[in-house]
């Protein structure tokens, strides 16, 4: 029976990691003996992170990059495998824009936003990472949405972004397969999650606001998600899930 893959020593780069649930899984890297390179706009923030995983006993990093600018993804990954002798094991793409700008009249900076860091950041970040992944293979996950696999009535165009990146995963998956590089790859669709995102995509102006106020059930912790990203990350060598989606027990849709 193959064992399980340890994340002792490995390196572990998260972008989106000044908050939500990209927060919570550079947190739960840590607790498993990762080393943490945190990426975000908020080095503030990040500074925080990277507190609360040295307290507990582990190792972080900190590096700013604004996911808007390619050239700063760039500097900030490889800045993340030099501080670890060129390397990098793990690739997780946390970070994300969320809009309410429909498609009859959605303003276009909200639009290129959406594209911009969902869409273009994360393929650049698997890019540039897979540079410094072992030939024995790294791990890359993507966090999806539930709206990548059903489009909600007033978020069509971040819905599109979310079914890009199902998308990206697959195509990354087949691509690596083809070239004989066994870096896995994966996906985690969360529906409703406790976020800034979501206070953000359902904020005043954008109709949505009265909706998320009464949402009237539990929705989900980034803790929960970032319980699923670990296990998909602790899979034995020989296993890959592609996909998983995962929503408040409670909603609908």
């Amino acid at each position: 029976m193959n064992k399980e893959t340890s994340l002792l020593g490995k390196v572990a780069f998260v972008s989106g990691a000044s908050s939500g649930i990209g927060r919570a899984i550079a947190i739960a890297l840590g607790a498993a003996g990762a080393r943490v390179a945190l990426c975000a706009r908020r080095r503030d923030r990040l500074e925080a992170v990277a507190k609360t995983i040295a307290d507990a006993g582990g190792e972080a990093w900190v590096e700013t990059a604004d996911f808007l600018h390619v050239n700063e993804i760039d500097a900030a990954i490889r800045g993340a495998a030099d501080r670890w002798d060129g390397r990098l094991d793990i690739l997780v793409n946390a970070a994300g824009v969320g809009r309410q700008a429909r498609l009859m009249d959605g303003d276009t900076a909200d639009w290129r936003e959406m594209l911009e860091v969902n869409v273009l950041a994360l393929a650049v970040a698997c890019r540039e990472a897979l540079k410094f992944f072992p030939e024995s293979g790294g791990q890359i996950v993507n966090l999806s949405s539930m709206s990548g696999h059903r489009v909600p009535g007033r978020g069509g165009f971040y819905a599109a972004t979310k079914f890009a990146v199902r998308a990206m995963t697959e195509g990354l998956r087949q691509e690596l397969r083809a070239a004989g590089n066994p870096t896995r790859v994966g996906s985690v669709s969360p529906g409703f999650v406790d976020t800034e995102m979501l206070d953000d995509y359902f904020r005043p102006g954008t109709g949505g606001a009265t909706r998320y106020g009464s949402i009237g059930y539990e929705i989900l912790k980034p803790e929960q998600v970032a319980a699923v990203v670990m296990s998909l990350l602790a899979l034995p060598a020989a296993a890959e899930i592609t996909d998983v989606l995962m929503r408040p027990t409670a909603q609908a849709l």
